[in-house]
């Protein structure tokens, strides 16, 4: 089974921050990350590659609604809320394997 997010190294809170991982979005066609641990919290992962669940919701470019995306990724699978701007909205797919 083939990865579905990516290793992106440290996070962007400097020492105290934890690591960064990325999965590609269907709906956006580009990437979002979640930054997980480090001593201010972040988002908790499961530790899966293959079937990630993050927590809590992601919610990207929150300012700027005709760009939202707003999901939850959950057990291999993306959420995505009514609040997205694209085609995705309301439905829950599969995450794409991460291309290397």
């Amino acid at each position: 089974m083939a990865a579905k997010i990516h290793d992106m190294g440290e996070g962007n809170r400097g020492p105290r921050g934890g690591r960064l991982y990325a999965f590609h979005c269907p709906g956006c066609q580009y990437g979002h990350s979640f930054e997980v641990g480090g001593s201010d919290g972040g988002w908790t992962w499961n530790g899966s590659f293959d079937k990630p669940t993050f927590s809590p919701s992601l919610l990207c470019n929150k300012d700027s609604p005709k760009y939202c995306c707003h999901s939850f990724v959950t057990d291999g699978a993306i959420l995505f809320l009514s609040d997205c701007w694209h085609s995705l909205a309301g439905q829950t797919v599969e995450l794409p394997d991460w291309d290397t």
